[in-house]
């Protein structure tokens, strides 16, 4: 096994990679209604500003050169949105596209990882995967996504988060989905303990999860109800979880939120 150093912002460990899923046969804890930490309406519009943001880069080889990673990035939070909306006690038309979506998003990181014209046709996979007709119930909280990829993503859509809450009234609705983002990327990193450096912290990591995800929601909840200093409060709440989470597993990012 061979530790990769990353210094994240907003991000919930230090990461190794390791085969498998749930290390020592821990099992996640049951999960909230979805629509308490990330509305439906706000994970759909962010799907949609992935895919959107995605077609963007793969419209020359030169762009997709300067910004494979990002593509990659993306691609791996779709799946993690996928899974989140496929679980989600509201309906939306991805929920039954989930399984399909997942499946796509998947291939999309991989494909992207090779070269151009495969990521190309595997985000035409992707959009047709949005008007699938699939079965979600046979979906599962398990890992879907690389927790590297996610948890370089998380300071990128925090930055981007803390430099809209300078404009409250013009930016909430995207502050309440950037959030909704965060919260579903929690969630959904609770499966992906075995690249932790520390797998045997089973109960801290669904706890530090938890704690993200929570304090993302009421982010989101402030957003929503146009309460700007409840906003401000639920971020600060929020870089707090990272700090408490990286006190375990990645002390030398220590109060590092950008």
């Amino acid at each position: 096994m061979r530790p990769v150093v990353l210094t994240l912002g907003v991000a919930i460990g230090f990461l190794v990679f390791s085969s498998g899923t749930i290390a020592r046969g821990a099992d996640i804890p049951p999960a909230p209604k979805a629509s308490t930490y990330a509305p439906a309406a706000d994970l759909v519009k962010a799907v949609d500003d992935y895919i959107q943001g995605i077609a963007k880069v793969l419209e020359s080889e030169e762009d997709f050169k300067d910004l494979q990673s990002k593509v990659i990035k993306d691609a791996e939070t779709l799946a993690v949105l996928a899974l989140v909306l496929g679980l989600h006690d509201e309906n939306t038309p991805y929920k039954a596209a989930a399984p399909a979506l997942i499946k796509a998003a998947q291939e999309l990181s991989a494909a992207a990882a090779k070269d151009y014209a495969s990521a190309k046709k595997a985000l035409a996979a992707v959009e047709a995967a949005k008007s699938a007709a699939g079965d979600p119930n046979g979906l599962k909280w398990e890992k879907v996504a690389s927790l590297k990829e996610l948890m370089e993503q998380v300071p990128l859509v925090n930055s981007r988060l803390k430099r809209n809450m300078r404009r409250f009234e013009r930016q909430a609705e995207t502050i309440a989905m950037d959030s909704a983002v965060i919260a579903a990327i929690a969630q959904g990193s609770m499966a992906n303990l075995d690249e932790t450096s520390k797998p045997e912290n089973a109960e801290q990591w669904f706890q530090f999860c938890a704690a993200m995800r929570d304090a993302a929601a009421q982010v989101n909840k402030a957003a929503k109800a146009k309460d700007a200093a409840g906003a401000e409060k639920a971020v600060a709440a929020l870089a707090k979880t990272c700090d408490d989470c990286h006190a375990v597993f990645h002390p030398e990012a220590l109060g590092k939120t950008e």
